[in-house]
């Protein structure tokens, strides 16, 4: 909870990418609050009252994801509109001739995109979800302390820069808001 918001309010991608970590050790606990109890809100070295603020929140993320029937697998519906969302920032620089800088970005990550849409046998066409796709593809990579070669890692990084951008502009276009 605490970590979620702080990460909604800083970096949008990085809330997308927590978020899915975060439903995916839900489905590794069998969506058993109990089990979260005991693996992340005994964790936090919070007041009582505080830790039971994250512990409900933890039951709020479970019904959601039940209510939304995607305790096999998927993502919330509020991940998918924000990266639907971020996707039309991302189109909407490419149409602007003026941001050189994120039309470098896209050149630098292009061919990745493509090469891991190919490999990934990904259906979708939006390139901002397949650049967040691979970003989490590399994070559960990290945590099975499993290495990537070099090649990996340099298409990573042009996910990465795009997915920066768009997120700057995102939080730039929150806060004039």
């Amino acid at each position: 909870m605490i970590i979620a918001e702080l990460k909604k309010k800083e970096n949008i991608v990085e809330y997308i990418l927590y978020m899915r970590q975060l439903a995916d050790i839900m489905r590794a606990n069998k969506m058993d609050i109990h089990r979260i109890d005991e693996l992340l809100v005994s964790k936090f070295e919070v007041s009582e009252k505080e830790k039971l603020k994250i512990h409900n929140w933890y039951q709020d993320l479970i019904n959601k994801m039940h209510n939304e029937n995607i305790v096999a697998g998927g993502d919330l519906k509020e991940i998918k509109d924000l990266i639907a969302v971020l996707n039309k920032i991302h189109l909407t620089l490419l149409d602007d001739k003026e941001e050189y800088r994120h039309h470098e970005l896209y050149t630098w990550a292009k061919p990745n995109i493509d090469e891991y849409k190919k490999l990934s046998r990904s259906n979708s066409d939006n390139e901002i979800e397949i650049c967040i796709d691979a970003m989490y593809a590399l994070l559960l990579l990290k945590l099975q302390h499993k290495s990537v070669s070099e090649e990996t890692a340099q298409a990573m990084q042009t996910f990465g820069s795009l997915l920066a951008n768009v997120a700057d502009v995102y939080k730039k276009l929150k806060m004039d808001n």
